[in-house]
Order: structure tokens, then sequence, then C-alpha cells
């Protein structure tokens, strides 16, 4: 019960300094356009950080984006856990790659899926199934969603490029189960 406080009582912690700011931040002009928080050269922009009072789920996605790019899963998912939509595909794709990374590859295919149940066009929920995939050795089902995300981006984009190169990598490590 104690790990389980502490455990909570750190993620309120990690939730509550993310969404801290200068209390210049509820000066700041509306933002006019949508800016991609996902980004990292917008993740200091005035609309990407987190305003004073309860979050949104799009603050509570954004911060635990960040916590989990920055390999802190089991915090990230504290911080996913609290959106009031868990039904929100990005919610339950930052979930999935969250307790994927934890090491628990079959629960992520649960959230992979419905991510991509609620808005099949996620591709970037489709490169971390195709990551999960490769963990479990299945490249035709790995390919199967390169070619997806080639049918929803093309072959250019940065979904695209990541998931080919994990399956490139992994043929060329000589793990194709055959």
């Amino acid at each position: 019960m104690i790990a389980i406080r502490s455990v909570a009582s750190a993620a309120c912690l990690a939730v509550g300094l993310a969404f801290t700011g200068p209390a210049a931040a509820d000066f700041d002009p509306p933002v006019k356009k949508k800016v991609d928080c996902t980004k990292p050269e917008n993740k200091d922009r005035a609309a990407c950080k987190p305003k004073h009072g309860a979050a949104s789920d799009d603050e509570i996605y954004n911060a635990g984006y960040w916590m989990a790019r920055q390999g802190q899963y089991s915090e990230a998912l504290a911080v996913f856990k609290m959106a009031a939509d868990q039904n929100d595909p990005r919610i339950l794709t930052g979930i999935g790659f969250s307790t994927r990374k934890l090491g628990n590859v079959d629960a992520a295919f649960v959230y992979y899926s419905r991510a991509l149940d609620r808005d099949p066009n996620l591709v970037l929920t489709r490169a971390y199934l195709g990551e999960a995939y490769i963990q479990k050795g299945d490249i035709a089902s790995a390919e199967g969603q390169l070619r997806e995300i080639a049918a929803r981006c093309g072959t250019a984009c940065e979904a695209y490029a990541q998931l080919s190169q994990n399956i490139a990598m992994y043929k060329a490590a000589g793990t194709v189960k055959g």
C-alpha cells in the first residue's frame, strides 16, 4: 500500500510540476493557429504549455508524450491515466507506447487496437504497433502496418521512415523467423 501511495504521490508531483509555470503565462495572448505540440521545436511555445488550474486532456497528452519521449514511461503512464477521456486515441496510443516500453507488449496491443478503432488514420499509432509486432518477431504484421502507413501518408513521412528502419534493422540482425 505504501508503494502505491508513493507512486501516486510521485505521479501527482510530476504532473504538478509539468503543469506549473510562470504567472505571466496567464497573460499570454490567445493562440490563433493550432500548433503541433508533439514537435520538439514547439514544446516551449505558449500554446504547448499547460495553463494554471485543471489540466485539459490536450495538456495531459502533451505532458505524457514528453515524459515518454524522455524515457519516463512509468511517469508518463500515470499522467496519461489522468485524462478525462480515456478513449481519446492519442491517450490510448500514449498508454500503449508506455506500457510496451515498460515490457508489457501484449497489453500494448490492446491499447493500439482501441486507438485505431477510433481513428484508423493515426500513423504514429501504426508505427508503434509495427514496433510491437517486431518485438514479437512478427515481421509480416509489421510490414502490413508499414503498408497501411504508406497508404495514409506516403513513404516520405516520419512514421513510415521510423518503422521501415526498424524492420530493416531487425532483418539485418538476422532475427527474422522463417
